[in-house]
């Protein structure tokens, strides 16, 4: 009988081992995959933080979007936010379902992709564009948008770049926000009611900058998962700025 329960206890252990190594593999794979899709797509970026392209120096931070769109046509811009490692191709599906466990280059993976919103368009002429993006356990995507948490670090970075195949986009960080789905944040069109939404914004806010912002301005939200609350949660860490065109060199310090 002892034998026997020994048995069953070592093939139990031996399965758990099985299944650990299996998982572990899994995550090692996921996250493999999606660095070695950004290191591809980075070819297509130039960089003059990078040692061998400083003398881009005076150019910026700029993107081939031809090239890009050859790997993947959904490809519509590329979000860059200094001090937190976030440097990543944007797509834009047909819906918010395929992106969210897909990479930009459409592998399957439980990472997903940067992306926006289907239901707005792309040429971000809506009054707010949303972009999503997980965070997870081993980082990456949009996770470090939870430094933003920590106040100074909000005041010491007070805007993030959006660059797209037209026209390029300096955002002016307004609000970062620790919430929910239901967020204002989370209106496309404002309507009517684009005073209400805005001082809605301002009062659920964690940290907030003094800034003018005239009718005419147009605004995006960068939107993750809160993982103080799981992956799963309704749970939200946003970051909502102002969109102003930038005809300069991107600068990424």
């Amino acid at each position: 009988m002892k034998k026997a329960i020994y048995r069953i206890l070592m093939v139990v252990c031996l399965a758990v081992c099985a299944f650990s190594g299996w998982k572990l593999y899994s995550i090692w794979n996921e996250n493999n995959t999606v660095k070695t899709e950004t290191s591809k797509l980075n070819q297509y970026t130039v960089n003059p933080q990078k040692e061998e392209e400083k003398e881009a120096q005076e150019q910026g931070f700029s993107v081939d979007f031809a090239k890009l769109k050859s790997e993947n046509p959904d490809i519509c811009g590329w979000i860059v936010v200094p001090g937190t490692d976030i440097s990543f191709a944007v797509v834009q599906g047909v819906n918010n379902e395929f992106y969210l466990n897909h990479t930009t280059l459409k592998e399957p993976n439980r990472q997903g992709a940067i992306f926006v919103d289907a239901n707005t368009p792309s040429d971000l002429s809506s009054d707010n564009t949303l972009i999503y993006g997980h965070s997870v356990d081993i980082g990456g995507m949009f996770t470090n948008l939870k430094y933003f948490q920590d106040e100074q670090f909000f005041n010491d970075h007070p805007y993030f770049w959006y660059l797209t195949p037209e026209k390029n986009y300096k955002c002016e960080i307004w609000h970062f926000l620790k919430t929910d789905s239901s967020n204002a944040a989370y209106t496309f069109d404002f309507g009517d009611y684009r005073d209400v939404t805005l001082e809605e914004l301002n009062k659920t806010s964690m940290h907030t900058r003094p800034m003018e912002v005239s009718s005419t301005d147009k605004f995006i939200t960068l939107s993750t998962c809160d993982l103080d609350y799981g992956f799963y949660s309704e749970q939200r860490l946003l970051l909502f700025a102002v969109l102003k065109p930038y005809d300069g060199p991107v600068t990424l310090n």
